[in-house]
């Protein structure tokens, strides 16, 4: 019985930390709830996103790809995370990176958010930095 408190406590921390983080809306708060959950693939979403919007790609690459090997929770992070690393191997003229990126999304079939038909335009044409 104590096994199952201490393991239904932690699922409920885990459950509290995904949620939390899909809302975290500057890098100090997604990286407190790193802190506490470090396989946060939605909080390392959202810092791989404030690196992108700065340009800092290699940061932003870093985390994209701790997404990946994160708890893919919620499930879109998955798609998400190779289409933008898709956007940031075409922003530093490595296509061919570009383009293994996109064909990766493709295979999750996940439509969230639009996420395959981004890597079709994507794989049609290369992403250019605003």
């Amino acid at each position: 019985m104590r096994c199952f408190i201490v393991f239904s406590a932690l699922c409920y921390a885990a459950v509290a930390a995904s949620a939390q983080a899909d809302s975290c809306a500057t890098f100090e708060e997604c990286k407190t709830i790193l802190d506490a959950s470090p396989n946060s693939s939605a909080a390392h979403y959202r810092v791989a996103e404030i690196y992108f919007s700065i340009h800092n790609y290699q940061s932003a690459a870093n985390e994209f790809r701790a997404v990946l090997n994160g708890d893919l929770n919620p499930k879109w992070t998955e798609v998400w995370s190779h289409v933008s690393l898709g956007k940031i191997f075409d922003a530093t003229n490595q296509r061919d990176r570009a383009i293994r990126e996109y064909k990766l999304a493709q295979e999750t079939n996940d439509k969230k958010r639009g996420a395959l038909n981004e890597a079709a335009k994507y794989l049609k044409t290369p992403y250019q930095r605003e």
